[in-house]
């Protein structure tokens, strides 16, 4: 009985995991596509609209969606927060607070490719909608789900769940 709850857990976690895979990788596709539409903006323009005092709130706002991003993954996943949640919500609770807070930290990378789309509109130049989109696929895909890791933590915090059966 413990081997097949065991496979039904594994095909779970696998199948989660394929979810937060895929929507990594649709956002990091999305956020290329807006880097991409962003320079095509910036090299439409005829002038240049240097304005160096623009990015600024630009570059600040990225900064602080890609320190929060890093910030919310570390408090989210910690040992700690994680026995509470398989303690509260089982073995399906805990895989699906994995999915979540995969899609909130990706998420926020994506908002940091957007502040570069809506900079390439108000006259900034290739080199900071460059930057902006460098940034939000690093910050993305540094919120890659390991599938072995999510294995091992469900595993070992379901398996300190006391048996009700």
């Amino acid at each position: 009985m413990i081997a097949g709850s065991s496979t039904r857990g594994s095909s779970a976690i696998r199948a989660a995991h394929r979810v937060a895979w895929l929507v990594l990788v649709a956002i990091s596709i999305s956020v290329a596509i807006y880097t991409v539409v962003g320079l095509l903006v910036v090299a439409a323009r005829s002038e240049p609209q240097e304005q160096p005092q623009l990015r600024i709130p630009f570059y600040v706002a990225a900064l602080f969606l890609a320190l929060g991003s890093f910030a919310f993954r570390r408090t989210q996943l910690r040992w700690i927060k994680l026995q509470a949640v398989a303690g509260t919500r089982g073995r399906a609770g805990l895989v699906k607070y994995l999915v979540n807070t995969t899609i909130i930290s990706v998420g926020m990378a994506e908002l940091i490719g957007l502040l570069g789309l809506i900079l390439s509109f108000m006259g900034a130049s290739q080199r900071d909608v460059l930057t902006l989109g460098i940034v939000a696929l690093i910050v993305g895909l540094s919120c890659y789900p390991r599938r072995l890791a999510w294995e091992r933590t469900v595993d070992y915090l379901s398996s300190k769940e006391p048996d009700f059966e």
